[in-house]
Formats: structure tokens, C-alpha cells, sequence
């Protein structure tokens, strides 16, 4: 065993002063022995904590997926609707719903960061085409570059209408540390895009979330217009690969479904 080998100073010295207590103290055996066994077995306990855990399988059930996606599209809808050209495309801080639907029309580094790696997530779960998502982050990015900074660091938060620093004025290092950290993961994103499908089975694994989220706010209700649409949307999503002919002929059938 590897731990005893480069144990064996330590092992020696257990096992030579056990030795002496059994010869020159005996009656001390009963303190001294425990402790020197745990010793001598140190190398042994090392080497079986130091074993890698065995990886859990994990496997969600069909229904809890179903339930995750929908709630991630419900999550993409604030930013969909809230991130707008009203509010030069930058996240607003929370939306107030009642008594009174407000919206809080100021932002933080963070709050800008984590509003471009929700269009990341978007992307990779298929509610934003590739194109919507570079189109999304450029206009973000133009934002950030009009915006007043401190030595090239964000103010820590903003009037998002009309860009102004809220006052007092001050820069804090978390929120300018995670900015830095999500325009390091966008950079990567951004890097891989060329090497990405232009269409891909995650558009129709998207549009089915839109479509069951619809399904819920109708609650039934004119559901007979989705039905066909439905069944087609399946047919899609159940392609693991799918050329770009294949993706449009499916998006034309999708098309007619509403005609």
C-alpha cells in the first residue's frame, strides 16, 4: 500500500515505542496501546479516505423534467419581455406584481452579467435562435460600452432608462468580480457558436416548452388549436440529429398546422 510506504518513519516510530511499553511499562499498555494502534493504523485510515466516491446515478423521471423546462421557460419569459430597447437592454433589478405590477427600473454589474448568461441559456435550451442571441448580445454589449465607469469599472447601479449612476456612487468588487466572470464564460460561448448547428433538435425541444406553458395558461381552453400542432412538434423533438432541410421542412409543417 502507497500510504505505508512513504509512512514507513512514522510506522517505525509506532511500532518501536509499542514495543518498549510492552517491554519496560506494561501496566501503561492499557493508555499507550489505543493511541499507538490508531498510529500504526493511520496509513490504512489515510488510504481509504483519500478513495475517490463513487459517482451517484442520477436520473430524473419524465414528469420532473417536464416540470424543470417549463419552469426555465417561465424564468427566460422575464427576461424576454423585460429586457428591452426601453430599457437599453439591460436587465431591470425585480418586477413588483402586486398590489401593482412595477418595475424596478435600476441594475447592477450582476445583474447584467447573469441577464447575458440567460441568453446563453436561452440558446442552448432552444428559445433563442442563434442569430436572436447574437443580435440580443450585441445590443447588450453596445449598452455597456455608452455606460459611465470609474477606471474602466462599473458603478454599481444604474438608472436603466437613462443610464445614469444612482447616487451615491460606488463601485463594489463582488459585483464587478462576477461581471468579469460572466464575460469570461460569454467569451466562450461566443468562441464555440461557429462550430454549433444552425438548427438543431433544441429549437423543437424549446418550442415544445413555450407550447406547454401555453398549454397551462389556457387551461384547456382552445386546446383543439394545439392538438395537431402538438403531434407534429413531437415528430421534431424526437430526432436526436436533423440536418438544416429536415429542421425547415419540420418548421413548414409546424407553420401550416396554424393555417
Amino acid at each position: 500500500m502507497a500510504t505505508y510506504s512513504f509512512m514507513w518513519m512514522e510506522l517505525l516510530l509506532a511500532i518501536g515505542v509499542l514495543v518498549a511499553i510492552i517491554l519496560l511499562f506494561p501496566i501503561k499498555l492499557f493508555i499507550a496501546g489505543p493511541i499507538l494502534l490508531l498510529w500504526i493504523a493511520a496509513p490504512v485510515v489515510i488510504w481509504w479516505t483519500s478513495q475517490p466516491l463513487k459517482k451517484q446515478a442520477f436520473k430524473l423521471i419524465p414528469e420532473k423534467k417536464i416540470f424543470l423546462r417549463k419552469m426555465a421557460r417561465k424564468t427566460w419569459s422575464f427576461f424576454e419581455v423585460l429586457v428591452t430597447l426601453e430599457d437599453n437592454w439591460l436587465p431591470p433589478d425585480n418586477i413588483q406584481e402586486q398590489p401593482v405590477t412595477m418595475v424596478a427600473h435600476r441594475t447592477s454589474p450582476t445583474n447584467m452579467g447573469l441577464s447575458l448568461l440567460a441568453n446563453i441559456t436561452a440558446l442552448d435550451f432552444g428559445y433563442l435562435t442563434t442569430g436572436q442571441f447574437i443580435d440580443r448580445t450585441a445590443k447588450a454589449m453596445s449598452t455597456l460600452q455608452r455606460m459611465e465607469r470609474f477606471n474602466g469599472h462599473f458603478y454599481n447601479w444604474y438608472d436603466t432608462q437613462s443610464l445614469e449612476p444612482l447616487l451615491p456612487k460606488y463601485i463594489s468588487m463582488v459585483d464587478s468580480g462576477n461581471l468579469v466572470g460572466h464575460l469570461l464564460i460569454l467569451k466562450q460561448k461566443l468562441l464555440a457558436i461557429p462550430r454549433d448547428s444552425i438548427l438543431s433538435p433544441k429549437l423543437f425541444h424549446g418550442l415544445r416548452d413555450t407550447v406547454s406553458v401555453l398549454s397551462d395558461t389556457l387551461d384547456g381552453k382552445n386546446s383543439g388549436v394545439l392538438k395537431q400542432f402538438k403531434i407534429d412538434l413531437e415528430t421534431a423533438c424526437d430526432r436526436d440529429n436533423i440536418t438544416y432541410d429536415e429542421a425547415i421542412a419540420h418548421l413548414g409543417v409546424l407553420e401550416k398546422d396554424f393555417k
